[in-house]
């Protein structure tokens, strides 16, 4: 997560608009502000689906299918594939 935030933040700080670290916890600071706002509801939607998707077996063998399936795709792209 640093090495993202490290890549990230730097490219929003302007040379003019006062000092660079400052900018950075300004940034910082807003980013945790809206993370508090907008992960806490998909955590809870998140928790709901997962409770609905383990207690629906049928949805959840098709979920099984369709990984499985892509999985095998992806195999089989990766075996015909010319890069080693």
């Amino acid at each position: 997560v640093a090495i993202f935030f490290l890549a990230f933040l730097p490219q929003f700080v302007e040379t003019g608009a006062g000092p660079i670290s400052a900018q950075l916890f300004l940034h910082g600071i807003l980013i945790i502000i809206v993370a508090a706002f907008i992960e806490p509801p998909l955590i809870l939607i998140g928790g709901k689906l997962t409770g609905y998707l383990n207690n629906n077996r049928q949805v959840s063998q098709w979920m099984d299918r369709g990984l499985g399936a892509l999985f095998i795709g992806l195999g089989i792209k990766l075996a015909t594939s010319d890069r080693i």
